[in-house]
């Protein structure tokens, strides 16, 4: 890969000559920047981004290379800040930008089981780091938890980034391939393309006051971790407030104490099943 640090190919359809429809490549370019940039920053701080965050990645577009259309990423500006303690950055980077961008993928394209094989890689990757600076035992595993959890909570919120990227896959290109390195490509096709899209599809209520009680044990990531309204379980609600990004606000408050919660927001649904929801206004606390 020369000097580059990340690569992204596109074959078949309008690729083969080397072209691609520019909305659609546009969109692509910015979903491919957002999930590498939340990967980055998911690895160095080992926390979901913040609102309207991006890591220091310098991205510069190659010529086509015979038979694709190939785009290539720098990341120099970041690995010099790394605060990973290890002389090999750049290769734990690439691996760690493999498992993320292969869980973001088949997380919807509708392959749960691979998804959280490369979840399981990430927070494996993080505790070998853990063992390096730290031979805590305890600390380790109580790490690779809690890591586990922010992992799976970082790459449920990629869905409208992995939907951006796949929009060529199809109408214009054939597939696509990512290089986090060399020799560990990860690939979507127009079927995990179509699988993509179609996740993102939901039916939506209209906004209107809800009352959910909260997960206490999740309040530390950027979604809101609830209790599912419709059936057993939990869901991660997607926070539009702007008080949400400050250190101290009514939501994690209230799911320190797993308190249940009046808000303004609306229910997404695919079939008859609840598949999101979306907050964006805090209303009250009810009284436990």
């Amino acid at each position: 890969m020369d000097d580059a640090d990340f690569r992204i190919v596109y074959k078949g359809g309008e690729a083969d000559q080397h072209q691609m429809d520019m909305r659609m490549l546009a969109l692509s370019m910015l979903g491919a920047e957002r999930i590498i940039s939340d990967g980055l920053i998911v690895l160095v701080y080992g926390r979901l981004p913040k609102r309207g965050e991006r890591a220091p990645v310098i991205a510069k577009a190659k010529e086509p290379a015979a038979g694709s259309l190939e785009l290539i990423s720098f990341f120099n500006a970041i690995f010099g800040t790394l605060p990973l303690g290890l002389p090999l950055a750049k290769e734990l980077a690439s691996h760690f930008l493999e498992e993320w961008w292969k869980a973001v993928i088949a997380r919807f394209s509708g392959k749960p089981d691979v998804a959280e094989a490369a979840i399981k890689a990430m927070a494996e990757m993080n505790r070998d780091h853990l063992a390096a600076r730290d031979a805590n035992d305890q600390r380790r595993h109580e790490e690779f938890m809690a890591m586990i959890d922010v992992f799976r909570a970082a790459v449920a919120g990629q869905q409208r980034a992995a939907e951006q990227f796949a929009t060529p896959i199809g109408p214009s290109v054939h597939n696509a391939t990512v290089f986090p390195s060399l020799d560990r490509p990860v690939t979507i096709d127009t079927s995990d393309a179509e699988a993509i899209r179609d996740a993102a599809k939901l039916e939506w209520t209209s906004l209107r006051e809800m009352t959910l009680r909260t997960d206490g044990f999740r309040f530390h990531t950027n979604g809101l971790s609830i209790e599912n309204p419709d059936q057993n379980g939990f869901l991660m609600a997607r926070v539009r407030d702007p008080s949400f990004d400050e250190p101290s606000n009514p939501y994690t408050e209230a799911a320190q104490r797993r308190a249940e919660i009046v808000v303004l927001g609306r229910q997404g649904y695919k079939g008859s099943t609840l598949a999101g929801i979306e907050i964006v206004d805090f209303v009250r606390e009810n009284p436990l």
